[in-house]
């Protein structure tokens, strides 16, 4: 049931989306497509960075610690100062 309506759903948002696309060409849908290529480069090296200085702020090595050592409090940690990171990053490139 839950396939049957998501190709539904699926179906509905090409029917609805179908003209406005030929309306906009596919010169506008080929920019669209490279901003956000691009978009997705820059907040993905800012999230590396992000995740560096956090690395350098805090004593050892994270990635040792949680790979190595299988220190699970540590990498929640670093998960979630990641998250926080990533949607500051996310909120400057929206707006």
């Amino acid at each position: 049931m839950k396939r049957r309506a998501h190709v539904l759903g699926l179906l509905l948002l090409a029917t609805v989306s179908a003209p406005a696309f030929a309306q906009t060409g596919m010169a506008d849908f080929a920019t669209e497509l490279l901003s956000t290529v691009v978009y997705s480069a820059v907040g993905i090296v800012m999230g590396v960075v992000g995740f560096k200085v956090v690395d350098w702020l805090t004593p050892g090595s994270l990635a040792e610690e949680v790979a190595h050592k299988e220190n699970r409090a540590l990498a929640i940690l670093a998960g979630s100062m990641m998250l926080g990171v990533c949607i500051i990053i996310a909120s400057v490139l929206v707006s």
